[in-house]
């Protein structure tokens, strides 16, 4: 199949393909006029990679398990090394919980802040939100 229809069939863009294929994720074959030719698997491929992604990999996460792209990512028979992706998802994992304490941190300081603006403006800090964006209660 050529790349329109590749993208038609996994919700994608062209522009995206052709992103997956500069990054070394996807592999199409050439065509004597130089078209790219994509084989019947290369649909599971860009629906793993989009997948992946939205799940908060990265394509340099996603080139370490390179090999488990073709296969269901979800069966218990995926992936010839399943140790390669086991240990992709616990560091990304890892990236992703250390972002969250250093959010909650930075949510905490603008909070307390918000109440000592507050407190100073002669505004009561008993409406403070508790998610930044909430309007405080009148």
């Amino acid at each position: 199949m050529r790349i329109g229809e590749l993208a038609h069939a996994t919700g994608t863009t062209t522009r995206a393909l052709r992103y997956y294929e500069e990054h070394g994720l996807l592999h199409p074959e050439r065509t004597s006029n130089g078209y790219r030719s994509y084989g019947r698997e290369a649909v599971r491929v860009v629906r793993n990679i989009r997948l992946l992604l939205a799940a908060g990999l990265t394509t340099e996460d996603l080139l370490l398990i390179d090999g488990c792209l073709r296969d269901e990512l979800l069966s218990d028979h995926s992936c010839a090394d399943p140790g390669a992706k086991i240990t992709v998802f616990e560091q990304r994992l890892a990236v992703i919980q250390q972002r969250i304490e250093e959010l909650t941190r930075v949510r905490a300081q603008l909070l307390g802040r918000l109440g000592e603006l507050r407190t100073q403006a002669g505004r009561p800090a008993r409406g403070c939100p508790r998610r930044l964006g909430e309007q405080a209660a009148a």
